[in-house]
């Protein structure tokens, strides 16, 4: 656990306050709505991952939740805020942002050469939105989106690939504000 961090019940508090205030998110929360009203349908929440497979994350984007009612089968998408690695209200509207990209970007519509192409677009966006978003001058904010996309994305591809295709992507994917602009 990070010193200072964040207990379940003030993230959950500092969410909710989030969720009622925040114009960023608010957007996102619209527009992902709007191309799946059943998305995020298990909600956002807050819980502790240290001891879990998410443990380094500041949290996570779970679009492959699945759950069967007696009638049906339901894809139930969920974000979750790993509050044992918030600290401020700032990371925790960061990493919200960032996820909500995630969420937002899997249910458009897009063409990539591979999943590492998309996994890396995805990353250099969640990054630009989220974390590095108010990072100064434009020269420090671009390496911030850069390492941060490239380490997420080497998780599933490698560092090596990660590095190639984050390259090929960034230009475009830096440049796509969706569903801002």
């Amino acid at each position: 656990m990070r010193e200072n961090s964040y207990t379940e019940q003030k993230c959950t508090l500092e969410l909710d306050r989030i969720l009622k205030t925040s114009a960023k998110v608010a957007v996102l929360l619209n527009s992902i709505r709007t191309l799946n009203k059943c998305a995020l349908s298990r909600g956002i929440t807050c819980r502790p991952c240290i001891g879990t497979i998410q443990e380094s994350k500041m949290g996570y984007y779970d679009g492959t939740y699945k759950r069967r009612n007696s009638l049906t089968r339901i894809d139930m998408f969920r974000v979750v805020i790993c509050c044992d690695h918030i600290r401020s209200l700032k990371e925790l509207e960061d990493t919200l942002v960032h996820e909500l990209t995630h969420a937002f970007d899997s249910l458009r519509k897009g063409n990539f050469k591979s999943v590492c192409h998309l996994i890396a677009c995805g990353e250099v966006r969640a990054s630009a939105l989220g974390q590095c978003a108010d990072v100064k001058p434009e020269k420090k904010k671009n390496l911030c989106i850069w390492r941060d996309a490239v380490n997420s994305t080497a998780l599933h591809c490698g560092l090596e690939r990660a590095e190639k295709t984050v390259k090929e992507v960034f230009h475009n994917c830096v440049h796509d504000e969706a569903p801002f602009k």
